[in-house]
């Protein structure tokens, strides 16, 4: 099984998605922005990399929130979720098509790929990312 990362990044109330490019396992799909954590790295190192390699920001973890499963029926993943802030930088977009910033309720109205849809579902993570964003 894969395990990946992903950054759920909170800015002014609201909660930034992140649309997948044609070349991608998801192409035009909406994700929380992440990737793939490498042998012997940790998740909150490989979170921390894969944002500054894809989007060229610097993030602050707030906190973990809980991994699920998915299998794509081509791969199985664990999705470790983390809820972050942005420390420093302007968004880059390295490998994505595009990028929105979101109020939670708008969440329900992207395309989302078939994990990160399953990460907001759960009702633990729904209610943490409900508080954060309020805050």
């Amino acid at each position: 099984m894969l395990k990946v990362t992903c950054a759920i990044i909170i800015s002014n109330n609201r909660i930034l998605v992140t649309q997948n490019n044609a070349a991608s396992d998801h192409p035009f799909l909406w994700e929380f922005p992440g990737g793939k954590i490498k042998p012997g790295e940790y998740a909150a190192d490989c979170i921390e990399r894969e944002i500054l390699e894809e989007l060229e920001i610097e993030i602050k973890i707030l906190k973990g929130l809980t991994s699920i499963i998915f299998d794509y029926g081509f791969k199985k993943i664990e999705l470790i979720p983390f809820l972050c802030s942005i420390k420093k930088g302007k968004i880059e977009l390295n490998e994505h098509n595009d990028f929105n910033w979101l109020k939670f309720e708008e969440l329900e109205t992207v395309d989302f790929s078939g994990a990160d849809l399953k990460l907001i579902q759960l009702k633990d993570n729904c209610d943490i990312l409900k508080e954060y964003v309020r805050k």
